[in-house]
Parts: structure tokens; C-alpha cells; sequence
């Protein structure tokens, strides 16, 4: 039986081919939809935290302030409870990292070091993009600190942009799951429309209504089972290239259960909408019951 109800559901999917292509896209659109929607609501704080530990700013120190003088101007960076971490860098780490990222050595021109002293500043995840401004408006006051450099301004777009994605993703989730549903009882619909000469020779030969339905069941739980496979690798596959680009954004220890999710959601959906259509049948012969 269980042979059958397969090879049912196989031919209603080959019958319907392009409703089941349309079916599994927009079903993949919506797990894809779905999950991303969880995922930013879950994981846009890990997100938010990593980039703001990235942000840093730079101090520049005059060559004329005496070494003692230093210490007070760190005591006043971390002044600001926003401050996470203060890393001073000498002219010879300065003269070294200049070396190592440009390859070029200044010092067989140069008798002098010209490279400045400065504080590195990291920040901890209660820093705004209003807070910063201010802190740095401060630390361009401190006596003996020569300029200030920072690049902040697209970490904060990029984060504004997060928080204003979440509601059209969810929107777009909902449009996308209702769309999803919908075609799945719409390829219901056109299989039975197909068959239903051999359905209501069934009905009339005393086959039970299951006989009809589970197939179709079948059906959508294949079509969510794709629709997941084709989620999982679209998902896995741009998490790969995206750890080129910030490879400090890692959700290695989500990643089986963001892979779970797309099976689990693709085995609920999938059935879902002919779930809603398979309540219609009955064994009652009578072909005006299918729409066509």
C-alpha cells in the first residue's frame, strides 16, 4: 500500500509539473523567508554585538607629550563606561604594522621615525551612533592628542538597515507562506481535475477516501522536502562566501539547527495546503464537486 500511495504521489507531481515547479519555488521562498525572519529576531543581537566590537577609533598623540603624560590620558578614555578596551601602540608597533601592511620600509630614508604614538579604542555593545559622536567630540579635547580617526558611520547603516529589514521580511514571510499554501492547494486541485475519472472509478469500486488523499499528502510532504534541500544549500552556500567578507559573524553552532529548521518548516508547509484541500473530498461521485 505504502508502494502505492508513493508512486501516486510521484505521477501526480510529474502530471503537474510546472504548478509543482511554482509550488516548490514559492515554498522555498517562504521557508527561506521564514527562517530569516527567526533568524534576524534571534540572531540580530549576535550580529549587532560583533559589528560593534569591531568599531574602533583612533587616538593620535603629539611626539611633544612626555611618556608620564600618557597614563593620563588613557585614565581619561576610559573615563566613558562605552569603552571596552584601550590599546596603546608605540612608534616601533606603529613603525612594524606600517611595514607588515605596506610592505615598505621608511626607515633606510629615514633617520626619524614620523609615525605618532596613539591609543586604539574598542567599545562595548551598549555604544550608539549618537554616543560615539560624543565621546569623540570629548577625546578631540584631551590635551596632547593630535587627531582622531574613526570609520563607524557604515557599521551603523549597515545595523539601522537590520533593524528596518525585520518588519518587510515578516510581511514579506507572511505574502510569501500564504502564496506558498495556496498553489499547493491550487496543484491539489489540477491533479484531482486530471484524474478524476479514475478517482470516481475508485470511489465506485468501494476505495476508501485515504486512498485519495494520502498520495496527495505525500505529494506536498516531497515538494516540502525539495523545497527544504534547495533552502538548506542556497543557505549553507552563502554562508560560506559570507565568511570571506566578515568572518567574524560565525553562527557555526546554529548551523544544524538553522538546517533542521528549513526540514522541519518544509515537512509542515509542504502538507499544509493540501492539507486544506483534502478536507473538501468526500466519496460522493459527482464530478461537479471538482472545479475546474
Amino acid at each position: 500500500m505504502i508502494r502505492f500511495y508513493l508512486t501516486e504521489s510521484i505521477k501526480s507531481i510529474t502530471r503537474a509539473k510546472l504548478a509543482s515547479f511554482f509550488a516548490v519555488v514559492t515554498l522555498s521562498i517562504s521557508i527561506m523567508f521564514i527562517t530569516t525572519s527567526f533568524a534576524l529576531i534571534f540572531l540580530s543581537n549576535k550580529i549587532e554585538n560583533s559589528w560593534k566590537s569591531e568599531i574602533k577609533v583612533n587616538l593620535f598623540i603629539n611626539d611633544s607629550i612626555e611618556s608620564e603624560k600618557l597614563s593620563q590620558i588613557k585614565s581619561k578614555i576610559v573615563e566613558f563606561k562605552e569603552v571596552a578596551d584601550v590599546n596603546f601602540i608605540s612608534k616601533q608597533e606603529a613603525y612594524k604594522k606600517f611595514v607588515e601592511m605596506t610592505g615598505e620600509d621608511f626607515s633606510k630614508i629615514l633617520e626619524t621615525n614620523p609615525l605618532p604614538r596613539s591609543y586604539t579604542i574598542s567599545f562595548n555593545n551598549n555604544i550608539s551612533k549618537n554616543k560615539i559622536t560624543q565621546i569623540i567630540s570629548k577625546l578631540q579635547k584631551i590635551e596632547g592628542v593630535d587627531d582622531v580617526i574613526y570609520d563607524y558611520n557604515l557599521t551603523f547603516t549597515i545595523l539601522e538597515s537590520i533593524k528596518s529589514m525585520r518588519i518587510i521580511i515578516f510581511f514579506l514571510t507572511i505574502l510569501f507562506t500564504l502564496i506558498a499554501i495556496y498553489l499547493l492547494f491550487s496543484t491539489s486541485k489540477l491533479v484531482i481535475a486530471q484524474k478524476i475519472e479514475q478517482y470516481n472509478i475508485m470511489k465506485l469500486v468501494g476505495a476508501k477516501l485515504n486512498s485519495i488523499k494520502i498520495p496527495l499528502l505525500i505529494n506536498g510532504f516531497i515538494l516540502g522536502i525539495i523545497s527544504s534541500l534547495i533552502c538548506i544549500i542556497i543557505f549553507n552556500v552563502l554562508y560560506f562566501f559570507s565568511q570571506t567578507i566578515y568572518p567574524n559573524i560565525r553562527f557555526d553552532n546554529y548551523l544544524y539547527f538553522i538546517n533542521f529548521v528549513f526540514v522541519f518548516l518544509g515537512i509542515i508547509l509542504g502538507p499544509l495546503g493540501i492539507g486544506f484541500f483534502t478536507k473538501k473530498l468526500s466519496l460522493k461521485v459527482d464530478e461537479t464537486n471538482i472545479k475546474k
